[in-house]
C-alpha cells in the first residue's frame, strides 16, 4: 500500500504538533483507544509512541505503567505484537511492521 498525498498534503498543517492531550480526553471518557506502531517504523517508531504513552497524565496513568507487557496474537499463531493494556487504553509495537501497519 501507499500513502495518498493528496491526503497526506492535508495533514501538513499539524505536523509535528502533539495530540496527546485528545487521547487523554478519550480515554478519560472511557473510550477504548489503541495506539500501535510497527517495529520497523522510522517515521513514528514504536520507542518513541510508547515513550509518550507511558508519560501521558490520565486518571490511570499508574496502573497502565504497572501493567505488564504481554505478547498479542491470535492462539496457535506467532505472537504479532507487543503490548500493554489497562483500563481501554491500550499500546501495541506491532512486529516486523513498518510506517502502513494496517496494510
Amino acid at each position: 500500500a501507499t500513502c495518498n498525498m493528496g491526503i497526506n498534503f492535508k495533514f501538513h498543517t499539524d505536523w509535528m504538533k502533539s495530540f496527546s492531550p485528545f487521547v487523554k480526553d478519550l480515554i478519560n471518557d472511557n473510550i477504548p483507544t489503541l495506539i500501535y506502531a510497527g517495529d520497523v517504523d522510522f517515521i513514528c517508531n514504536y520507542l518513541g509512541n510508547r515513550a509518550w504513552t507511558l508519560e501521558l497524565d490520565w486518571d490511570h496513568k499508574k496502573e497502565f505503567n504497572d501493567s505488564k507487557e504481554r505478547e498479542w496474537g491470535m492462539e496457535g499463531k506467532p505472537a504479532a505484537a507487543l503490548g500493554r493494556s489497562s483500563h481501554g487504553f491500550t499500546f501495541l509495537q506491532v512486529y516486523v511492521a513498518g510506517h502502513m501497519v494496517p496494510s
